[in-house]
């Protein structure tokens, strides 16, 4: 079982390193629960999971993880990591320190992902403009 969450936590950042949609779609359980940030309305199913996506990567913007850590526990996965923020279309970008929790079925696939991350956990990306965020604006995203 190791292996499979080990597995599904490595797709999950190849999906955002090569900002692979359908990587990342394919990384769920049909009937997933995606909770990022916690507090933030879960997006549930593969569906509203895929707008999530659609979400974080708007017209010119990547998500680039860096400085990855990951622990493995039975069926469950912590991912640790800076995710680096950047919209191509008016050069501005942020940090967002995350810390990832994740259960895997036997399947390899996702079942549920909780993303811990708050107003302290952005720093301003070096050479670029700052992104203005306010979380309540992000959890209310609709």
């Amino acid at each position: 079982m190791k292996e499979k969450v080990q597995a599904a936590l490595d797709n999950y950042v190849l999906a955002y390193t090569n900002n692979d949609k359908e990587l990342f779609a394919g990384l769920w359980a049909p009937d997933a629960i995606f909770e990022d940030p916690v507090g933030a309305e879960p997006c549930i199913g593969i569906e509203a999971i895929s707008a999530f996506w659609d979400f974080g990567h708007s017209e010119g913007m990547t998500i680039m993880p860096a400085e990855v850590q990951t622990v493995v526990c039975g069926s469950e996965g912590i991912l640790k990591a800076i995710m680096q923020v950047h919209n191509s279309s008016d050069n501005s970008g942020m940090n967002i320190s995350i810390v990832d929790h994740f259960v895997v079925n036997e399947e390899g696939k996702i079942v549920s992902g909780r993303a811990f991350w708050d107003e302290n956990s952005i720093t301003q990306a070096d050479n670029l403009k700052s992104i203005d965020i306010n979380i309540d604006d992000f959890k209310d995203r609709g």
